[in-house]
Parts: C-alpha cells; structure tokens; sequence
C-alpha cells in the first residue's frame, strides 16, 4: 500500500481554484453530527469522481486557500463516548476513516481521509449523503445521482472502455490507413482486442467510437476578429465525423497555413528577425493534450479559438484522478483517457515524454494554464497582433482542404501583401522559390489570384468569388 503524504495532498487541494466535490475546508468550525454527514458525502462524492479518497480538512480558509491553522480536537468525546466511535458506529458500512494531525508553515492543520465508497454507499445515521456543489444533501432527493454512484459502484469508474458507443455501425479505414501509411502493423483480424475497443459483452466501446470513420463528433476551429467572443466571426472550420487520429493531423496543419511569419526590425542594432505568428510546437503539443484529456463520454470535443492576441485551446475535463497540479505543470504524464493516449502514443501523434506542459510552461509560465473543475484552458500568445479580417474569409476557407498546408499559406501570404515578390513570399512562408512559382501556377488556373499590372510594378488580385475550378 502506497503511504499517502498529507503534507503534499493538502499543499495540492490549496492550489486549485475552487473546492471540489471530494474535499472541504474549513478552519475551527466543528459539529459531530455535521462532520459524520460530511463523511458520507466526500465519500460517495469521491467514489463518483474517480478518486481514491475524499478529504475534510481544518485550518484552510476555504475563500482564499490560505493557511490559518485549527485548535479543533476531533479527539474528543461525543455524547459519553470518543467521538471517533461515535463516527464509526453510525457509518454504514464501515470506512477506514481517519484524523491525522500535521504542520503547515508551523500551523497546525488537521486532515480527515476519507475511503471512497465501494460495492455501496456510504451512510451516516441510515441515511445516503452526497457532495452537491459545495453543499452536502441527502441522495435520496436527488435520484439521478444515486443511480450514477451505483452504476459506478457496479460497474467502475465510467471510461472510455467501459462504456458502450451510442453507435454500433463503426467502420475503421481511416484507422487502418493511418497505421499503415506509417508503416505499423495493423491485424484486421485482432485490432478490436488489442485497442481495447469492445465492452465486455462485445460491443463497440466510447473509445471505438471516436476512432471510427462515422463515430466521431465535428471538432471546430473559430477564428474571431478581436479579443473576445462578442466580435465578429470570421471563420468556423469543422474538422470531425471522422477518427480522431486523422482530426488532429488536420487540426494542426491547418493551424500551420495560419501560422504566418513576419519580418520584425531591430532598428537600434540592424537586425530584421523572422518571427511566426505564434509558437507552432506549443499549439501542437496542447491540441494533442486536449484530446488525450478530454472528458470525450460527453459527447463535447476540445475547442480551438483564434483571437487577433491569442489562440485559446479548451479541454472539457478537469484534471486525471491521479494528478496532481505539480505533477501536471511538470509533465508526469496521467492521461484521462489511458487507452486513448495508449494509441497516440502507437501511432507517433504523442510521446510519453510528458514534454508538452513544461514546453508550455517554459515559454508562457503557468498563467498559460486555467485549470477549472471541468475544463481546462491553454492560452498561447501570439508574437505580434494580427488582424484577421484581411486574411481570412469564407471563399479562402473553403480551400483548406483543396489546398496543401504550404500552398494555403502562400495564398495567404498574397492575400496579405499582394505586392509581395516571388523571393519575399518564399521568405516569409519559408519555402522554396521554385515552389513559390509552382504553387502561383496551380492559383491562376484554379482562378483563385490574377496578376494586375507588370510582373515588376503590379500586384496580385485575390478572386473572391464562388466559380474557382477543383478539377
């Protein structure tokens, strides 16, 4: 049995935003009958979470996290017996419960560790508590609740393993293709087994679902024309109803035909510096997490947002069971989905390295991260503002999939400068100037630009219109 450091989980629970479901803080307030009932609650509210154990916890101001320290005695007598006694005789089952006291900054802080409930609820005084928000109420007026902790206390923590797809009908070519275009094996007869993708009564699982070719939901990528949500926007382009190995690929080539670079002067020493719009390796690696920890059995898919200062990647889950908030900013890799992240890892789209949090870190600090009890934010800053009311519309959005990444982003690059010469657009998109003039042919006969003027004097005209020829 691992030995649990309480000095460590209490310096975690203080760290995030808000008090969740599995645990309480509180500073000298001490009710026996009360406490009994906040027993149950953790306990069950914990058991439906995933965790291990729940926690009440004195000497922690539950506002401000800070630490004050107790002078509670929870070693006390209760109604002519220790009050411990009187805790155990009135829990149902019985719990391994227990007081333990430590120091925080030299303040005396007194930790409760609650079991999660296991084969049944937990009960104080016959009656089934559970954690509602940061109240403690009775089960029994909340029935959808009980049924969810009993399906967790029969069947397990729900994942997407143990959870059967709404959708039987999967086909898995995409899959297939994936594996094999990068030379990995994959065994028509044995992938169902080996990626974990059936119940136990041999149906199609959650996580099947979003591998299949016609399982998945539409991931979207919105670009906005300020700094928020109330402005205009410019673009939605949708990426799902597909397996998710291939969303992600298209997800972050699509981000590389935005990612634009421009020349930045040093005017005080001379230099010009080639600075891309946002930091690419950054983006890829949070994408990534995102689907990895995505709480994907609701049925809601991470959210990719384009700002004219920064791009806003959400995930909807909070952390995995296991983690802790150090742990996380340090890359100790405990993914919410593990099979998920297992086949990620097969197929090259991520590394077990745990890389991708301290790469964030390491550039933005961990102000880049908002860690919520159901979702997760990554905020990457862009290098330099940029407008996308020029650079994006709807006829030059339609291409993305006509177009590959380098040709998008040459477009792009006339769009924004039409004046632009062959070598400057070769530059900037940092590619070749040979397929610069490759790629200028492929857009003249696709009438997507036109040239008005000389080849020295003129400039490049963008055709807006809805007659471009895909043949």
């Amino acid at each position: 049995m691992i030995k649990i450091n309480l000095i460590d989980v209490v310096n975690d629970l203080i760290k995030r935003s808000d008090e969740e479901e599995w645990f309480e803080f509180k500073v000298n307030w001490f009710e026996e009958e009360k406490i009994g009932q906040y027993i149950s609650a953790l306990s069950n509210s914990a058991s439906i979470l995933g965790k291990e154990y729940g926690y009440l916890v004195w000497g922690i101001d539950d506002k401000k996290h800070d630490v004050r320290g107790t002078n509670i005695n929870p070693f006390c007598s209760y109604k002519n017996e220790p009050f411990q006694n009187y805790l155990a005789r009135n829990l149902k089952p019985s719990i391994a419960f227990k007081f333990n006291e430590i120091f925080i900054n030299n303040k005396r802080v007194i930790v409760l560790t609650i079991p999660c409930a296991k084969n049944v609820p937990t009960s104080f005084n016959k009656i089934r508590y559970s954690r509602i928000g940061s109240s403690i109420a009775s089960l029994e007026k909340y029935p959808e609740r009980e049924g969810l902790l009993w399906n967790v206390l029969i069947k397990g923590y729900p994942t997407m393993i143990n959870t059967e797809s709404p959708i039987q009908d999967l086909t898995f070519s995409q899959l297939k293709n994936y594996y094999l275009g990068r030379n990995l094996i994959f065994n028509d007869g044995t992938f169902k087994i080996n990626m974990h993708l059936l119940c136990e009564n041999g149906k199609y699982n959650m996580l099947a679902c979003f591998l299949a070719d016609n399982g998945s939901i539409p991931v979207r990528v919105s670009i906005f024309s300020g700094l928020d949500k109330s402005k205009k926007l410019f673009s939605v382009k949708e990426f799902g109803n597909q397996s998710l190995v291939s969303v992600i690929d298209r997800i972050i080539d699509y981000a590389d035909s935005i990612n634009m670079t421009k020349s930045i002067e040093d005017i005080h020493i001379g230099t010009r510096t080639d600075v891309p719009l946002f930091n690419q390796d950054c983006f890829n690696e949070a994408v990534k997490n995102a689907f990895i920890h995505n709480n994907w059995l609701r049925r809601v898919a991470p959210m990719i947002t384009f700002f004219e200062d920064r791009i806003e990647i959400t995930s909807f889950s909070s952390l995995a069971p296991r983690q802790t908030i150090e742990g996380f900013y340090k890359g100790y890799s405990i993914p919410v989905n593990e099979d998920l992240s297992s086949i990620f890892l097969a197929t090259h789209l991520s590394e077990r390295t745990g890389k991708g949090n301290p790469l964030i870190v390491s550039n933005f600090g961990r102000k880049a991260f908002q860690i919520n009890e159901d979702s997760i934010i990554v905020t990457i800053p862009y290098n330099w503002i940029r407008s996308f009311k020029d650079l994006v519309d709807k006829s030059v959005d339609k291409l993305a999939d006509k177009l590959s990444k380098t040709e998008l982003k040459i477009l792009y690059a006339i769009k924004e400068n039409p004046k632009m010469s062959q070598i400057g657009i070769a530059k900037i998109t940092n590619t070749g100037k040979t397929t610069v003039q490759n790629t200028i042919v492929k857009l003249k006969h696709l009438s997507l630009i036109k040239r008005i003027g000389s080849n020295k004097t003129g400039y490049w005209q963008i055709i807006d219109n809805n007659d471009h020829k895909f043949n």
